[in-house]
């Protein structure tokens, strides 16, 4: 009679052993989605407030304050600048157009600020007539010609997004972009271009993810560096170098990547940051072994 509650007991305990380690993977999982939905979150709210009505914290148009936490520059040049209380709707940046052309120069502005950001800080009033120059064909004395054509050559290659744009400055921080346009509700007031800046911790998980597969990718490189030279030419065959060239194949994406990352912390372009891969799949195989164990001595153990 001992025997079956026993085995009954071992049986019930190897099992909740393996659930508690289910579990608790799939809570660090879930804390990981859930990170990102709040991030997702934060992002959706910003593109969500078009529409919305702000006011200005102060007088003037070089790089003024609004009560929603954006400081913003003047896209109407000559008229009435914004007096401390003005209304103003958020709008998307398409809405920055050149008066001339009739053509949105929402992502030149936006261009100008993510990867030019020390220049646009250093000088409100060059920054001004940058600005001026891409709504109003402004030329000023402040109008760098040089620079103008990097930016738009630049905001050809990549298009920014109005909320959520990155650009990492070290190995554990980044800052974050938004963007809007402040429509005024007076016809002969100016329209603003506005900016808010962020900094934001990099999560540690992607730094530990990055280290681990470049060490997984050296140690492969390596095998594969030896395999080659320990190979001599009598053993060369076309299965060995097909398979050869398969591996190399699988090794690519890995490699490319790793690359690509050295190459844009380097040229210091920002990135987009996405937890997708850190949030799916979990490990099994902890729970799997200990059940496995667990069974093979309750069967062991019955049988005695």
């Amino acid at each position: 009679m001992k025997k079956p509650i026993l085995t009954l007991l071992l049986i019930i305990l190897t099992i909740s052993s393996g659930l508690d380690i289910i579990s608790a993977e799939s809570d660090k999982n879930n804390t990981l989605t859930a990170t990102l939905e709040e991030e997702n979150l934060k992002i959706k709210s910003e593109e969500d407030r078009t529409g919305e009505i702000v006011s200005a914290s102060e007088d003037g148009h070089f790089n003024i304050s609004f009560d929603d936490g954006y400081n913003g520059y003047c896209i109407n040049y000559g008229d009435h600048e914004a007096d401390k209380g003005n209304n103003f709707t958020v709008q998307d940046t398409d809405h920055a157009v050149n008066e001339k052309s009739g053509q949105s120069v929402g992502n030149e502005l936006k261009t100008f600020f993510v990867n030019y950001y020390d220049t646009a800080m250093q000088d409100r009033v060059k920054t001004q007539h940058i600005i001026w120059h891409f709504t109003n064909d402004f030329n000023g004395w402040r109008v760098d010609s040089a620079l103008i054509e990097e930016i738009k050559k630049a905001s050809l290659e990549k298009v920014i997004p109005d909320h959520g744009a990155t650009r990492k400055i070290s190995n554990t921080a980044e800052m974050v972009f938004d963007f809007e346009v402040l429509e005024s509700h007076d016809s002969d007031h100016q329209n603003f271009f506005a900016y808010r800046v962020t900094l934001r911790e990099i999560l540690e998980i992607l730094e530990n993810e990055t280290m681990e597969n470049t060490t997984q990718n050296t140690d492969l490189n390596n095998q594969t560096s030896n395999s080659t030279v320990n190979q001599t030419e009598e053993k060369l065959t076309k299965n060995n170098y097909s398979n050869s060239t398969e591996n190399k194949t699988n090794l690519t994406p890995n490699t490319e990547k790793n690359n690509s990352t050295k190459e844009d912390s380097q040229n210091n372009k920002f990135e987009n940051v996405s937890l997708k891969k850190h949030v799916t799949g979990y490990n099994y195989i902890p729970a799997i072994i200990i059940l496995l164990f667990g069974l093979i001595i309750v069967t062991k153990y019955a049988r005695d």
